[in-house]
């Protein structure tokens, strides 16, 4: 996902986006990801297969302060506190859409059930509300992230682009993170 940063973060929490959904990323290698509309809030289904075993995942997942290096749209992130399973981030970054920019900003409370889901809720930031949540689960070969995030977008993004652009940014966010356990799977296994 390339934009939707305070999703994981903007980053961000997934749910099916068809029943179908996990098969068809595992097969594809791609994010299956659906935007639906309901008035300001726009709710994005996301699936995807990372051939990777679940650790690693949840390793990338998790590696708040090194997001920037492997996320293209990030250019901060750090965590500025931790307590326990509760962890509080701090994020910004620029999303593109075709020529268009949008600056963000997010800092979101990271509420950890360890190996199995990540919930995101931004208390500070561009959007009006950002909600997350991100459930890992093993299969064949790797493991299924299966990411749900509702957002409320502020002035800054127009509502006829947000649709689109949350379906770009968010496949395009994953498919990197995907990108990066990938190679941190490769180099332990060397």
């Amino acid at each position: 996902m390339r934009g939707c940063s305070g999703l994981i973060v903007f980053m961000a929490a997934i749910a099916c986006a068809t029943l179908a959904g996990p098969a068809v990323a595992a097969a594809t290698g791609k994010a299956v990801v659906d935007v639906q509309r309901d008035g300001e809030t726009f709710r994005v289904d996301a699936t995807l297969f990372a051939p990777v075993p679940l650790d690693v995942a949840w390793d990338v997942l998790t590696d708040f302060d090194g997001m920037a290096r492997f996320v293209p749209n990030i250019a901060m992130s750090r965590v500025v506190s931790r307590d326990g399973n509760r962890v509080t981030i701090e994020q910004r970054g620029l999303a593109r859409f075709g020529p268009l920019a949008f600056g963000f900003t997010s800092e979101r409370l990271i509420e950890l059930a360890p190996r199995s889901e990540i919930r995101s809720i931004q208390t500070r930031g561009n959007m009006r509300r950002l909600e997350s949540m991100t459930r890992f689960g093993t299969e064949e070969g790797g493991t299924t992230l299966v990411y749900r995030v509702e957002v409320e977008p502020g002035a800054l993004y127009p509502a006829a682009l947000t649709e689109r652009f949350l379906r770009d940014e968010i496949g395009e966010q994953f498919e990197a993170i995907v990108r990066e356990m990938v190679r941190r799977h490769g180099a332990r296994a060397r």
